[in-house]
């Protein structure tokens, strides 16, 4: 590698995406349930996040969309963690036909 080539490699920006919150959260009443979804047109390195608020079955079980919302990254990570520390539980396996 000669030194120009490395002084280009060496100048390259290093983009690499947000981690984003992602998935379902279920409400502690187990009557609301909010879907997370990463916006595939926003740029990677700012992201936006799309909520969708969902009516659902005790299971945790999506049954109908109350409403949908757009978020920047920010918001979205905030009401993410507030969520969260408001006992509201990630399920990891949740799919529905509905959704």
């Amino acid at each position: 590698m000669t030194p120009s080539d490395m002084s280009y490699t060496t100048n390259q920006p290093i983009r690499e995406a947000l981690p984003t919150p992602t998935g379902w959260l279920v409400a502690p009443t187990r009557d609301f349930c909010l879907f997370f979804i990463r916006d595939p047109k926003s740029v990677m390195v700012v992201p936006t996040v799309y909520t969708q608020l969902w009516y659902c079955l005790e299971d945790g079980t999506p049954t109908k969309l109350k409403n949908t919302r757009r978020l920047n990254y920010e918001c979205a990570v905030e009401t993410w963690y507030e969520l969260l520390s408001q006992d509201w539980e990630q399920m990891e396996h949740q799919t529905s036909d509905a959704a």
